[in-house]
């Protein structure tokens, strides 16, 4: 038997047994209790609407999923799964450019489903603060364990020092929590989205002034 990977507690719904013949499906499903959770929350939300908006019949999301509440949660955990880092954030040969090339694929400029995350965040931070807690803390700690990793990346080209890295990641200091704040509520602060040249600024402007470390490339 393999060893299930979904949160403790929750096991894979009853409805959904044997093999998946189209993926796309699960995609669209999942895109739709996003977008139907963003538009009018969760108390509203059902199997008919999602089957509706993801184009599908509602038998096909009960082969995959036996309930509602298994179905967003599926959805929200989606949200929260961090996609591997690109090649080219590893091979940066600069703190700077690391730091651009790793918040760009978190941001909604390389990630479509940060658009959902902050849709989904706004949306049940009224109806269900539980639920945006914590999405809200996964997100910020993903975001400081891609920060951290670019420092220890910096440390090892011999740009920062291994006691400022361990000063900066010391908890409650505020450098780093400043640019996450940003990235986390980027639409609330900033009335828009960041791209490219949006984070870019970010890492100049704020995360390396922060950090202690000069704009260099």
């Amino acid at each position: 038997m393999t060893r299930s990977t979904r949160p403790a507690g929750r096991q894979r719904p009853s409805g959904a047994f044997g093999p998946v013949r189209d993926e796309t499906r699960n995609t669209r499903i999942i895109e739709a209790v996003l977008d139907l959770i963003a538009e009018s929350g969760h108390a509203g939300l059902t199997m008919d609407a999602v089957a509706a908006r993801a184009g599908v019949a509602k038998a096909t999301v009960y082969r995959r999923w036996a309930s509602r509440e298994d179905l967003v949660a599926d959805a929200l955990e989606s949200l929260m799964l961090s996609a591997a880092i690109p090649a080219e954030a590893t091979a940066a040969t600069t703190l700077r450019e690391d730091l651009i090339t790793t918040l760009t694929h978190r941001s909604v400029c390389m990630q479509p489903q940060a658009r959902h995350f902050s849709a989904v965040l706004a949306a049940a931070t009224a109806s269900h603060p539980q639920i945006a807690d914590t999405l809200r803390e996964r997100a910020i700690a993903g975001q400081r364990e891609d920060i951290a990793a670019c420092l220890h990346r910096a440390q090892q080209r011999g740009e920062i020092t291994a006691e400022r890295v361990e000063l900066l990641l010391t908890p409650g200091r505020m450098e780093i929590a400043a640019a996450i704040g940003v990235t986390v509520q980027q639409e609330d602060l900033l009335g828009t989205v960041l791209d490219t040249e949006g984070v870019a600024r970010l890492v100049d402007q704020v995360l390396l002034p922060l950090i202690g470390a000069t704009p260099t490339g």
